[in-house]
C-alpha cells in the first residue's frame, strides 16, 4: 500500500518538475501520470475500506502526497496569474475564467477605410 502512495507521489513530482520546465511537451508527458496516480489512490482507498490496513498506517504518506499536490496547485495558479498578467500588459490573448473557459472580449473593434 505504501508503494502505491509512493508511486502516486512520484507521478505528482513528475508534474511539478514539468511545471517548472520551459517546454509544454514536458507537461504533456506528465499528464498521463496523473491518471495513473489516481488509479494508485483508488487502490489504496479500496484496500483501506477492505481492512487490508488501517488509515493510520498510510497517514504519513498521504500527508506527504497532500503537500506535493498543494505545491503543484500553487505552481499552476501562479502560472495562470503570470500569463493573465502578461496578456493584460500586452493587450492580447483571451481572458480565462477559473474553470478554464474563455471570457468574451469586452472591447469593441473599429474599422477604418480609405479610398
Amino acid at each position: 500500500m505504501h508503494l502505491k502512495i509512493k508511486e502516486a507521489r512520484n507521478k505528482v513530482e513528475a508534474l511539478r518538475l514539468a511545471l517548472v520546465s520551459p517546454t509544454l511537451e514536458d507537461i504533456a508527458e506528465a499528464l498521463p501520470g496523473l491518471d495513473e496516480a489516481a488509479g494508485c489512490l483508488a487502490t489504496v482507498e479500496r484496500e483501506v475500506r477492505e481492512g487490508a490496513c488501517t488509515p493510520y498506517e498510510v497517514r504519513r504518506e498521504l500527508k506527504l502526497l497532500k503537500n506535493d499536490l498543494r505545491i503543484s496547485a500553487r505552481l499552476i495558479e501562479n502560472g495562470i496569474a503570470f500569463c493573465q498578467g502578461w496578456a493584460k500588459m500586452l493587450g492580447t490573448g483571451p481572458a480565462y475564467t477559473q474553470a478554464g473557459c474563455t471570457v468574451p472580449s469586452q472591447s469593441e473593434g473599429t474599422l477604418s477605410l480609405r479610398g
